[in-house]
């Protein structure tokens, strides 16, 4: 059985760098899936953020170390103090 994919730290989501990124990859019997998150403090807002985060097409994610892949951002919210994007992979893991 492989290991499954996770990731915690920055990442590059369409062009933008995102701290606190967390992302995993899970099981619903056969179907593997990966998805995760970004928070972080309305002080570190990127600039340009969230800019077009929000959208229905897919976006690309590259890690630090140079993996890549694609991610539907499926909300952006804002808590009075931190930022939460919540991430859905829409294809393999970043490899």
């Amino acid at each position: 059985m492989n290991e499954r994919f996770t990731y915690s730290g920055s990442a590059t989501i369409s062009g933008m760098q995102l701290p606190n990124v967390r992302l995993q990859e899970g099981r619903d019997g056969e179907m593997r899936y990966w998805d995760g998150s970004a928070t972080f403090p309305a002080d570190e807002t990127p600039e340009g953020f969230p800019g077009d985060l929000n959208g229905p097409q897919s976006v690309p994610i590259e890690l630090p170390d140079g993996r890549t892949g694609q991610v539907l951002v499926t909300n952006v919210a804002f808590n009075g103090a931190h930022w939460i994007v919540e991430l859905m992979g829409t294809g393999p893991a970043p490899s």
